[in-house]
């Protein structure tokens, strides 16, 4: 039997963790701001969702999975990586009803192997900062199978490392967070990191597929971006919000990126030393922000992300549009009947919201 083969842009560094690794990753990683979980959770509810199971796809530590989970009765989130399975069960979490946060190693392409996700079994499925590693085609496929109708998907990313316009010497200390990324750590890069540093531009969407799939029409397609290469949207803050980290925090945080994994990996005797990636920015920083002679931890700087949210929901397409002899039965519970109901008497459907000061909201026509 020939061996699974990893998605085309699968990154192996989260995969093939360490039980160290993991646990430094887990403890490094901030959750995500109240104003984007609000953002998802409005869109949600507004368009009939509901609110029974959550699925978190490449949910690393749970930070997501863990902030959502107490809106819905189950929760769940699935990632490849071993120990970073283990971290986020060490972690834990609790759902709206009590209960325990459930999480199971799989692969984004595998969910069908995962027991606890049935056929239209999942109301939000997200996947935060995770979906540039997946194999599209094949999520898309088996999402179109556990979502139920009217569910949603969420996925996002935060891209690049920005420093707020208020820090000392602001225009150099971003050339030297640029430096970093765009030049030191680009033969590090790979596609799926390609990806999220352009916001999703380029992320394949279900119409965009050969053949185009109808379960997640595009015109109930909603974008929305901020920050686009650290530029304000609102002017005063990132819309993830802004950390105001220690230079010692941003050192360690620093050190759990992917690609300076990889760079460490490739010069291993550099690591920690004069010359290690991380250790030369964070200093070049310090001298920027005159802040020589004090200690890393005395050093503050605020940064931020710019932030992509894509909202698509399941839609009765697949069952408006075969023929009886050619439609997947499915067992029809009261529920299915009613969600099947609902999504047929709102077709088309008519969910547009009012863009606000720093968004960019799309719906594409089918």
């Amino acid at each position: 039997m020939a061996e699974p083969q990893e998605p085309p842009n699968s990154d192996p560094t989260f995969r093939s963790y360490t039980s160290s690794q993991a646990a430094d990753y887990a403890n490094s990683r901030l959750s995500y701001s109240a104003a984007l979980y609000d953002t998802i959770l409005s869109y949600h509810s507004s368009t009939s969702g509901k609110f029974g199971t959550l699925l978190d796809v490449g949910c690393g530590p749970g930070n997501a999975t863990r902030d959502l989970a107490s809106s819905f009765y189950h929760a769940i989130g699935i990632d490849p990586g071993e120990e970073l399975m283990r971290a986020a069960r060490e972690k834990g979490g609790k759902t709206l009803n009590g209960g325990e946060i459930k999480f199971y190693v799989s692969g984004a392409e595998e969910l069908e192997k995962v027991e606890a996700l049935k056929e239209g079994s999942v109301d939000l499925l997200i996947s935060a900062m995770a979906a540039h590693w997946f194999d599209m085609a094949k999520f898309w496929t088996i999402a179109a199978k556990i979502v139920k109708l009217d569910g949603t998907v969420a996925i996002w990313t935060c891209s690049s490392f920005y420093c707020h316009p208020v820090t000392p010497n602001a225009a150099a200390v971003q050339a030297i967070l640029s430096n970093l990324e765009d030049n030191i750590l680009a033969p590090f890069s790979n596609p799926g990191i390609d990806l999220t540093r352009h916001m999703y531009d380029q992320l394949p969407l279900p119409w965009t597929l050969s053949p185009p799939m109808a379960s997640f029409p595009s015109s109930r397609y909603i974008r929305h971006e901020w920050d686009r290469n650290g530029h304000l949207s609102n002017g005063q803050d990132f819309f993830g919000g802004s950390d105001e980290s220690t230079l010692a925090e941003i050192k360690k945080g620093l050190g759990t990126a992917s690609m300076v994994t990889r760079w460490r990996e490739a010069y291993s005797e550099s690591v920690g030393m004069e010359k290690d990636c991380v250790k030369v920015t964070v200093e070049e920083i310090r001298r920027a922000m005159g802040m020589e002679g004090k200690l890393l931890e005395e050093c503050k700087l605020r940064t931020g992300s710019s932030t992509a949210l894509l909202l698509f929901k399941r839609h009765a397409h697949e069952f408006a549009m075969k023929p009886a002899s050619a439609r997947r039965p499915l067992p029809v519970t009261p529920e299915l009947a009613l969600d099947i109901q609902r999504a047929i008497a709102a077709f088309p459907p008519e969910h547009v919201q009012e863009p606000v000061e720093g968004e960019v909201i799309e719906g594409e026509g089918e």
